[in-house]
């Protein structure tokens, strides 16, 4: 019998080694270990880096690493690209036949254009340094210019545009009429964009993106009639966000209400909802489907909301204003039974609203919620009501107050699958607190490893308190702890 070992392993086909791979899309090191195997697991690996290089770069802002993706986009412009730039005193490696290994851009699922425009003048302000400001300004336009034109013509099928204006504004070239741009943006399923973005923009891209499901809204002018086409276009939006631009002007309102008519076609497919510095609410009574609802900052119109019946609300986060919590309270009792997660920020709240979670919402798997330093003991019945409690995060409105009490009850009564516990503003939980609480959680059945979180810097520099989590992660009681 012949028991010859193979020459050669057999090779894997592309699309399984796809599916593999997919698997390392949140590990970049592995992905980066795969570049020097083979050619075929270099293309498979480069090809999932390449999809989206504003997360891995931009979140590091590392010069160096900008760098490299500056020189590969640019060696992977076309020859009549560089010679474009070349003559316009733009120095770049001269235009050349030879490419770099592989069509890195069409790679690319995701593109922002002001992170593009941030890695231009990153990497002109560290090797020029003798040029004026404007005339720099100017060059990396016509690089971004370029750039963009590839961009265009080289993605396939884009499925995440990321476009805010910023300080680049108006000289952003209306791109959407470059070669390609319409089979690139047709297929485009999240965008992020500013409302002050060239109205004939959005009204182009509504002629030819008709699928976009999530869509964020950053605004700073009240001019939207191409925003309201592109927003009645779509077929299917799932998620909106509508927040108000930093720069906004304060004493102008956001008025919801221009964008009501254009946002109603979604009612029945609407399932996500976030609001930042809207104040008024009269038009989601129209939203009966959504499953999250998040208002991020006050609003006037609660009074009304109060009554409304959301179905299908699985996800509720409030910044409520509000001292009295008689209308919070009525709208738990309308919609609290299918919450899995809700947070309310920006108020001290009392027993009768911590009270009213417990009864009004049995389901909840993740709460936020805050107590007052004397009404600790309220965590214990909403523990006894949300057996499905997995995550809590509690701010107490005592700075100093020690928080024994607290932790005695989450080592008591906290549900079996309960294995988060983050703290805030609980700066004094001192050492033998602490040792009592772990030891505790240890005798626990079933004992679920946890995530011991505390919001202060001065606690986790604490030497004694580093000594006792080091222990216990030791011991396999923490799970992770930050």
């Amino acid at each position: 019998m012949n028991s010859k070992m193979p020459s050669q392993l057999p090779v894997l086909p592309i699309d399984c080694l796809k599916k593999i791979f997919e698997c390392l899309d949140d590990n970049k090191v592995a992905l980066h270990s795969c570049l020097l195997v083979s050619r075929l697991w270099c293309r498979v690996s480069v090809e999932i880096l390449w999809r989206n290089i504003w997360d891995t770069v931009l979140q590091l802002y590392q010069l160096d690493a900008l760098s490299k993706i500056f020189n590969t986009l640019i060696a992977c412009l076309p020859n009549e690209s560089k010679e474009l730039l070349f003559n316009k005193g733009v120095f770049i490696p001269t235009p050349t036949s030879k490419f770099p290994l592989f069509n890195y851009p069409s790679f690319c699922k995701v593109l922002s254009i002001l992170d593009l425009m941030i890695i231009d003048d990153e990497f002109k302000k560290i090797t020029t340094n003798h040029e004026s400001f404007i005339l720099l300004r100017e060059r990396n336009y016509l690089i971004a210019q370029e750039m963009l034109k590839m961009f265009m013509k080289e993605i396939p099928s884009l499925k995440k545009l990321v476009y805010y204006s910023d300080i680049y504004g108006s000289k952003i070239p209306n791109f959407i009429n470059f070669s390609g741009a319409r089979d690139c943006l047709k297929n485009l399923s999240e965008m992020r964009c500013s409302s002050n973005i060239n109205s004939e923009f959005f009204y182009q891209l509504s002629k030819i993106c008709h699928n976009i499901q999530s869509l964020t809204i950053e605004f700073s002018i009240t001019n939207l009639d191409g925003l309201n086409d592109l927003i009645f276009s779509q077929n299917s939006l799932k998620s909106l966000s509508v927040m108000r631009c930093i720069d906004y002007d304060d004493k102008e309102d956001i008025d919801c209400a221009k964008i009501v008519p254009s946002l109603t076609k979604h009612a029945n497919t609407l399932t996500k909802l976030f609001l930042q510095g809207i104040s008024k609410l009269s038009f989601l009574p129209k939203f009966t489907n959504l499953q999250e609802l998040d208002l991020s900052s006050g609003f006037e119109d609660f009074k009304e909301l109060q009554y409304v019946i959301f179905p299908y609300l699985e996800i509720l986060k409030l910044y409520y204003g509000y001292e009295e919590f008689e209308m919070l309270i009525k709208f738990l009792e309308n919609n609290g039974r299918n919450l899995r997660e809700f947070n309310v920020y920006g108020c001290n709240s009392n027993n009768s609203l911590n009270l009213a979670i417990a009864k009004f919402c049995p389901n909840l798997r993740s709460l936020y919620t805050q107590f007052k330093f004397d009404e600790v003991e309220s965590l214990a019945v909403i523990f006894s009501s949300c057996q499905q409690l997995e995550s809590f995060k509690t701010l107490c409105d005592k700075p100093y107050f020690e928080g024994k009490k607290l932790l005695e009850i989450v080592a008591k009564y906290s549900p079996k699958n309960f294995h988060e516990l983050t703290l805030c503003n609980y700066v004094k939980l001192r050492k033998d607190d602490l040792e009592s609480f772990f030891i505790n959680w240890k005798t626990r059945i079933p004992q679920k490893s946890l995530s011991f979180i505390v919001n202060d810097s001065k606690f986790i520099k604490n030497s004694k308190n580093k000594k006792i989590i080091r222990k216990y992660k030791n011991l396999g009681i923490i799970k992770k702890f930050e």
